[in-house]
């Protein structure tokens, strides 16, 4: 693929919006839209609200204006995972700051045993940083400073649409100064990286629960079943850690079940330290 001309490629343009900034310690996304596009035809576009399992903190509704109301007769994200996969394809995925998107994508994939695709990726805040020296290199910044709309901004299908034009504007003007870009395995080669579905090196517990283990501390926690769309609230005295391939699980006394009992990481929604 890599050896096509651009006007051969398919690219899915994509941005999901999230509870916060952190798939692995329980944030989650809220919102999806991917965007087809081959040469000057649009393909396709989908997008959808999904309900993240989770409350949405005032923080990211700030941002993003999306609502617990807006989302609460959503699909999850397992009810539109197929969508999301059969969207994408055997299609480069340009995103901007894309291993934020694929990180999420890659978090809500393995919790229902899917495995991520395996798409070239393009990431134009990579080429952002490589090749300008704008103020800031947020989309909506670049946007601005572009002259690009900015309708839209902070929700899904918005920012594709920002991306898309950030994305094409950045081909044109490279190519004004004198860079050739008439294939993908140029346009690969501006971002000066890989960009890939992959998980961290290591997990890092969240401060709350490593203090809580140093200490043996109790916690309260919110946890999502994993049988069930629902949450319950929890006092834990956490005893050690377990990590196999896929997940990390918190071993602690639960004093709801009266027992020691195993609490998926990505599963604890929130948790404070009780005295």
């Amino acid at each position: 693929m890599i050896s096509k001309n651009l006007e051969e490629i398919t690219f899915a343009f994509l941005d999901v919006e999230t509870t916060g900034l952190d798939p692995y310690w329980g944030d989650r996304i809220c919102e999806i839209a991917i965007f087809k596009r081959k040469g000057a035809k649009v393909l396709d576009r989908f997008e959808t609200l999904i309900n993240p399992g989770r409350t949405i903190p005032l923080q990211a509704a700030s941002v993003n204006g999306i609502t617990d109301d807006m989302v609460k007769k959503t699909p999850f994200f397992r009810d539109i995972a197929w969508d999301v996969l059969n969207s994408l394809k055997d299609n480069v995925i340009v995103a901007h700051n894309a291993q934020f998107d694929l990180g999420f994508l890659l978090a809500e994939l393995s919790s229902i045993k899917l495995s991520p695709p395996e798409n070239e990726v393009i990431d134009t805040l990579s080429i952002a940083r490589r090749y300008y020296n704008f103020p800031s290199n947020s989309l909506g910044k670049i946007a601005r400073y572009l002259g690009i709309s900015t309708v839209g901004e902070h929700r899904a299908f918005g920012d594709v649409i920002i991306t898309r034009e950030a994305f094409e504007y950045f081909l044109m003007n490279l190519e004004r100064r004198g860079l050739r870009i008439e294939r993908l395995k140029d346009v690969l080669k501006l971002q000066g990286r890989s960009v890939s579905f992959k998980m961290p090196n290591e997990h890092v517990l969240p401060p709350t629960i490593e203090d809580a283990l140093r200490v043996k501390g109790k916690l309260q926690i919110r946890y999502l079943s994993a049988y069930k769309d629902t949450t319950t609230i929890r006092v834990i005295e956490p005893l050690e850690v377990n990590v196999n391939r896929s997940s990390t699980y918190v071993i602690a006394y639960c004093h709801l079940r009266k027992q020691r009992c195993s609490f998926r990481l990505d599963r604890i929604l929130e948790a404070k330290k009780i005295s």
